[in-house]
């Protein structure tokens, strides 16, 4: 699965304000292009519906903002803090999120294309009713998060815990879940979601005891 990169400008701005910038691109519906914002703490804002494209956020942190339907392209995230934030109903395209934190982050409705998560905390976050083609999980602490009644498309995850997820009424068929750790997910009665999905034989044991199912050797 080759995932096309962000495509980043070889030249940034750099605004002098990057809070006021944003609220009143918000405000007026307008597009912030071609910037790099650094070391930027935004705290419990409204910044609803903000348009992004050729953007780099750098060692940001943008804390219970209300960061809702964020139209997102060419957008690198790194070493950033989003944690108890919402992005419920964005559209994410060629997008990086790198050693960022999203812990309790809000992503449920969000569309996502060419779009990886790498090396990133999201314990407790909630990806469900996402809309994923050509999405990838590498490295990630996804731990009891919430990734229930997904339509993916080319998905991945790679050296990833999902310890404890949710994957309710999720098709993981096709998906490669070898090198993940599965204890604990939580799946419809069924377990249905199971069906095609691709295991190692430990993982195998571990999902049959889940289904009830009594392995002897």
């Amino acid at each position: 699965m080759k995932l096309l990169p962000p495509a980043l400008p070889s030249e940034f701005e750099r605004p002098g304000d990057f809070a006021v910038l944003a609220a009143e691109a918000a405000r007026q519906g307008e597009r912030l292009e071609r910037l790099l914002a650094e070391g930027v703490t935004i705290t419990g804002a409204d910044l609803s519906g903000l348009s992004l494209e050729g953007v780099r956020l750098r060692s940001c942190r943008l804390l219970d903002c209300d960061l809702s339907r964020w139209d997102l392209t060419d957008v690198s995230f790194q070493d950033c803090d989003l944690s108890g934030s919402t992005f419920a109903g964005g559209v994410w395209c060629r997008c990086a999120v790198e050693d960022c934190r999203l812990t309790g982050t809000d992503l449920h409705r969000c569309g996502f294309q060419h779009t990886v998560f790498q090396d990133c905390k999201c314990a407790y976050a909630n990806f469900s009713a996402q809309r994923a083609k050509l999405c990838r999980w590498k490295g990630c602490d996804l731990s009891h998060a919430v990734m229930a009644n997904c339509q993916w498309r080319q998905a991945a995850f790679t050296q990833c815990n999902l310890t404890g997820v949710s994957f309710f009424q999720t098709p993981l068929n096709g998906l490669d879940m070898t090198s993940c750790r599965l204890e604990g997910l939580i799946l419809s009665e069924q377990g249905a979601e199971l069906q095609g999905v691709i295991v190692d034989r430990w993982q195998a044991g571990e999902l049959a005891r889940r289904m009830g199912i009594v392995i002897r050797e």
